[in-house]
């Protein structure tokens, strides 16, 4: 894999110091020139190194679980546990038409993922499954389905997932994607560690390293995680359709971890690795979350001091520990006014 020389992470990561105290916007004004010259020199650097590669994650079948966290958990490794969950519940019986018969009247919330976006939609689940089912964009991330739903948590093997987690993991949380063919979400990140199942379809990744952050160069982040910046109207660098024109001509020149998941297999992914998601199909999936602050400062030093620095301060973290992400995430883009405004409408209408 691509590796930055220790300068250049700690150069960047004054800038991250400096953007997270000041402001983005003031951040970049106050060292406007100290950046352009540093950028200057890190793209010289990877130039002379070449074009970067793209490189298929590692994928493993009939690991022992003491293996699995000796070699990949406790490493933070990326991996694909190949048809792990292939006779669990959810793969052997989830669909969209599964869950339109039995949970088609739930109320749910489709929350814009930039600003380029309808903000937010309250609907029944049953339009989301109707519009994917017919080719629209819908994309229904972060569904709290073992909140509204705990009977399901049969459809998992809980047993395993519980064990696999780090020693000292703490907090747990599943969330459900349930989106159609062509849907994705931008590059991002989180301080969690993720076991994703997935259980119907096919759901493409591209992972880039903590270490590759300068690459990104993202705003330092709330609430445990943060999005690759949108540098042009068009949004931010698409990994599965690269464009490498100004203002992403770095991306070029580094490595690029692909994932294919298909039904049954289970997908480590580990804190803070940066990663942008698109499904080829109409795909349902599982994110099985914990943290593990150890996990988490080990594989980003500096995001983990941050985070951990925001969390007494920051209501969103204590809402995201108990109740729906599109929440948290309507609260960062300023729209969660207006969505209690919306709910109130329609609970008197």
């Amino acid at each position: 894999m691509t590796r930055l020389p220790f300068k250049y992470r700690f150069t960047y990561g004054w800038f991250q110091l400096v953007d997270k105290f000041f402001g983005r916007n003031r951040g970049v004004r106050l060292t406007k020139k100290s950046r352009q010259r540093f950028f200057k020199r890190l793209h010289s650097f990877l130039k002379a190194k070449g074009e970067g590669k793209l490189i298929e994650v590692e994928r493993v079948k009939n690991i022992s679980l003491k293996d699995f966290k000796k070699k990949y958990v406790a490493k933070g490794v990326p991996v694909v546990l190949e048809g792990l969950a292939s006779e669990w519940g959810c793969v052997k019986n989830w669909s969209i038409d599964y869950f339109r018969e039995l949970h088609g009247d739930d109320e749910v919330t489709i929350v814009a993922n930039d600003t380029s976006e309808t903000p937010f939609e309250i609907l029944k689940l049953s339009e989301v499954l109707d519009d994917i089912q017919q080719g629209g964009t819908k994309y229904y991330r972060f569904y709290p389905l073992l909140k509204e739903h705990p009977e399901h948590i049969r459809d998992f093997d809980y047993t395993w997932l519980r064990k696999a987690k780090n020693k000292y993991g703490f907090w747990e949380q599943f969330q459900v994607f349930i989106g159609g063919k062509g849907t994705a979400t931008p590059v991002h990140n989180a301080m969690a560690s993720n076991l994703f199942v997935q259980a119907y379809g096919t759901k493409e990744w591209i992972l880039y390293p903590p270490a590759l952050t300068t690459i990104i160069d993202p705003e330092p982040g709330v609430n445990f995680h943060r999005g690759a910046p949108f540098k042009i109207p068009e949004g931010p660098f698409n990994p599965f359709k690269p464009n490498y024109d100004p203002p992403y001509t770095l991306y070029r020149y580094v490595d690029r971890i692909k994932v294919t998941l298909q039904p049954g297999d289970v997908f480590f992914n580990p804190p803070h690795y940066w990663h942008g998601v698109e499904n080829p199909t109409d795909a349902i999936g599982i994110g099985y979350r914990w943290i593990s602050p150890w996990a988490s400062f080990r594989s980003a030093p500096w995001y983990t001091f941050l985070d951990m620095i925001d969390a007494p301060f920051n209501k969103n973290v204590y809402l995201n520990m108990k109740t729906d992400y599109n929440l948290v995430h309507m609260m960062e883009m300023g729209t969660y006014d207006e969505y209690l405004e919306e709910k109130k409408k329609l609970e008197n209408a």
